[in-house]
């Protein structure tokens, strides 16, 4: 249940390394305090478990970068949950709910409903079940700088 994660830089070659870890997240609640504890790599996930993909990004080419987009797929067999890197003045988030061939900070989609007797079209929210990538657009890295960018997924 591993994921890839891709990077497409414009016009010049960037030397940035990247790396997907995907841990998952134990939470356990003592006097109505909920702490999580990060098992990394583990070797067997359940249904029901609670993952983070975390995507690291080092840029290596001794220069400062131009500007990345980092797209990490929501693995197979998992649905996606919630951001746990949000939106910086560095990065920006977005969504795809096609494979990752568009995306939008608040995806949607199109549905037919019937009022007053009449099939109507609607754009609504897309579920966030639906979401099947997520792309951080990063403006620059700087020399040596590394990054790390994840969000959660729920296993089906």
């Amino acid at each position: 249940m591993l994921a890839t994660a891709a990077a497409q830089t414009s016009t010049v070659q960037q030397n940035v390394k990247f790396t997907l870890n995907q841990d998952l997240v134990k939470r356990t609640v003592a006097n109505g305090k909920t702490t999580e504890t990060i098992v990394e790599n583990p070797k067997t996930v359940l249904p029901g478990d609670l993952l983070r993909e975390q995507v690291t990004l080092v840029n290596t080419s001794g220069r400062r970068t131009g500007q990345l987009l980092v797209n990490v797929p929501v693995p197979k067999g998992t649905e996606f949950l919630e951001l746990t890197t949000p939106n910086t003045d560095r990065w920006k988030v977005q969504y795809s709910i096609d494979g990752g061939k568009a995306y939008s900070v608040a995806p949607t989609r199109t549905v037919s409903v019937t009022e007053n007797g009449r099939t109507v079209t609607r754009q609504v929210a897309a579920p966030l079940s639906a979401y099947t990538n997520v792309r951080w657009t990063v403006t620059s890295m700087n020399p040596d700088e590394s990054l790390k960018l994840s969000f959660r997924v729920k296993v089906k």
